[in-house]
């Protein structure tokens, strides 16, 4: 029976059927029945594109109403006629335009008025999509975009990223939960760079052959990097296939993986250097990245935006956002603090790190300083290493090496304690920190994951537990079971109540507010603070 195989660039190798007991990863929590999805699309002054992405999204789904979506728009505000935000082209697809108003502030208002009935009015706008707006001479880079997922994640079950200009395999939805659940792990996550729309075959629901990432590379400082387009493919998978490489241009995984890996606000102006720290973030945490078995996305390149014609601040121009250098020094500088790369950082970037009386001293403090955004406790850095068969040394740039997409196929699964929390940081005890990067706010999430709390593993043990079967486990979030019986907690609750009213509101109406007349007090204005996540990004 074939399993499938891969190319790697250079030849092809048949995947091997590894039994349970070789690849064993956490069991799955709870089951797909109802699942929801949120789907995370940052655009950059591309809002016709990301229109006809958006309504394609839904019209392709099996099930459109679980589907939930998070815009994060920079465009032109001073100019919407001509750099229109994705919400309004949206609508506008679907038959709601605004009036032309006269220019000129008077007409603000009617013209607000308008545009609140039309996102009324406009189908799934109101329950279903979520946005971030802001300049587009604000933007420092797609990373940086992604960020702010954060504001807008709610309580949905799984995540997906997508780029502004994607297309759907029919049934996307469906097949991407389906997809996810055939490997068995609760940390897994289906990513993998998109088949072009234009490659896209008749064999709908995925096709046979899948983009897959093979070769990693070491860059000119020493940062491991990807390639912009995939090197390999795999052909005829029987199920995801464990992978050495991550895209945000499409992964689908649970939302804890947003929420204990959170996008680096500080990593701005980047986009090939970021890519192989993000994975190495994930996979210290204990997640797995997999080529899925299915094309259920594809990278819609046919009809270019105008301002992706020349060239931008990419070196292919695939990006126009306003390039600041200083800015992307620093943010390649914080790239090689995370992987703990010593070379290419002089004495004045490394006064800037923290504290410490040599350069590896201060990278060191640095490294802790990264907190949820570096590496985490499961896996450790040499693991890391050995499994993507890449090296570098971090003193010395001649030490190192990539893999030349060699290995690429039968990755064998990583084992760990998953007693450890997927958000303990490296350094967390250590003391070294002297000014610890804040954890994000997710102010619409309101499941554990979103304050560090995470769900108790049925197997404690970890692998040993599992005996070589594979299975789905469900896990109930609520609190532990007690022997105590119902009665006698009521009973409690009961006397409780009784207490608390005579201390509270027997003759002390003051209190609550209450004047002698019965009526309500206004309370003092009271001063609060904005809160740290975003006051620690006020500069970013």
């Amino acid at each position: 029976m074939s399993f499938g195989r891969v190319f790697d660039g250079t030849s092809f190798e048949e995947v091997q059927h590894f039994p349970a007991d070789h690849q064993i990863a956490p069991v799955i929590r709870d089951g797909p029945a109802k699942s929801s999805i949120f789907v995370s699309i940052p655009q950059y002054r591309d809002g016709k594109r990301c229109a006809q992405t958006l309504k394609n999204l839904f019209d392709s789904a099996s099930n459109p109403d679980r589907v939930y979506v998070g815009l994060i728009e920079q465009t032109n505000t001073e100019d919407p006629k001509d750099d229109p935000t994705c919400l309004d082209e949206y609508c506008s697809l679907m038959g709601y335009r605004m009036k032309e108003h006269p220019p000129g502030y008077i007409h603000k208002g009617e013209k607000q008025a308008d545009h609140d009935a039309v996102m009324e009015a406009c189908p799934r706008v109101k329950d279903q999509i979520r946005s971030v707006r802001f300049h587009h001479i604000g933007a420092k880079g797609p990373v940086y975009a992604r960020s702010f997922i954060r504001k807008i994640l709610g309580n949905e079950q799984f995540c997906m990223q997508i780029d502004a200009a994607t297309e759907f395999a029919k049934g996307w939805d469906t097949l991407a939960v389906k997809d996810w659940l055939n490997t068995g792990n609760e940390y897994a996550v289906l990513s993998t760079i998109p088949l072009s729309s234009k490659d896209r075959t008749s064999t709908e629901n995925g096709g046979a052959e899948v983009p897959r990432q093979c070769a990693i590379k070491i860059g000119s400082e020493g940062v491991p990097l990807y390639e912009n387009k995939a090197d390999g493919k795999a052909i005829g998978l029987k199920q995801p296939l464990l992978s050495r490489a991550h895209s945000s241009q499409f992964s689908f995984a649970k939302c804890h993986y947003e929420t204990n890996v959170p996008h680096d606000p500080f990593a701005v102006q980047l986009l090939e250097t970021e890519r192989f720290p993000r994975f190495a973030r994930l996979w210290s945490r204990g997640y797995d990245v997999y080529t899925p078995s299915v094309n259920i996305v594809y990278r819609e390149n046919t009809n270019l935006h105008p301002l992706h014609h020349t060239a931008g601040h990419g070196s292919n121009g695939e990006r126009k956002w306003p390039p600041n250098d200083g800015e992307r020094h620093d943010a390649h500088i914080r790239m090689k603090v995370l992987l703990g790369i010593h070379h290419g950082i002089g004495a004045a970037d490394a006064s800037s790190l923290g504290a410490g009386n040599s350069i590896g001293g201060k990278i060191s403090t640095a490294r802790a300083n990264l907190g949820i955004y570096g590496l985490g406790k499961r896996r450790t850095l040499e693991q890391l290493l050995e499994f993507t068969g890449i090296s570098f040394s971090s003193t010395d740039a001649s030490e190192k090496h990539g893999n030349d997409g060699h290995g690429c196929t039968n990755l064998k699964w990583v084992p760990y304690d998953v007693s450890i929390s997927p958000r303990s940081n490296l350094f967390d005890g250590t003391g070294k920190a002297d000014d610890l990067d804040l954890d994000p706010e997710f102010p619409l999430r309101t499941l554990p994951d979103a304050f560090g709390g995470q769900y108790d593993h049925p197997f404690p043990d970890g692998a040993a537990a599992w005996k070589g079967s594979v299975q789905t486990v469900p896990v109930s979030i609520d609190a532990p079971s007690s022997d105590v019986p119902y009665s006698i907690v009521f009973l409690l609750w009961g006397v409780g109540l009784c207490v608390w009213y005579a201390m509270f509101l027997g003759g002390k109406r003051a209190s609550l507010g209450i004047g002698k007349n019965g009526s309500a007090r206004k309370p003092k204005r009271r001063q609060t603070k904005q809160p740290l996540s975003e006051r620690s990004l006020k500069n970013v």
